[in-house]
């Protein structure tokens, strides 16, 4: 939800947005990749959304594709990339130190 993402970032934590649709093979792999993400990144919070359902979170985070996955760090967006599905970039989009 919008209050999840909001208290996030007041904790000043990084969170990654992932934009997925339950058809989409693109969005299965890089949901794959962040599984594995939670468990490296535990400080990092992770969330996601169906985009064909929740088009008010679309919207309010200006996301219009699927396999969008977007960080954000001390409440600003600092990396988006669409249809990404190599683990070493998406973890670099997470964690670029």
């Amino acid at each position: 939800t919008n209050e999840i993402f909001e208290n996030s970032q007041l904790d000043g934590k990084t969170v990654v947005i992932h934009s997925w649709n339950k058809t989409c093979s693109t969005c299965a792999k890089q949901s794959k990749i962040l599984d594995k993400a939670k468990l490296d990144f535990n400080e990092v919070v992770f969330l996601s959304f169906e985009q064909t359902k929740d088009k008010d979170i679309a919207e309010l985070l200006s996301i219009d594709y699927w396999t969008t996955i977007v960080i954000y760090k001390d409440g600003e967006e600092v990396s988006r990339s669409i249809g990404q599905t190599n683990k070493e970039k998406i973890y670099n989009q997470i964690n670029p130190l």
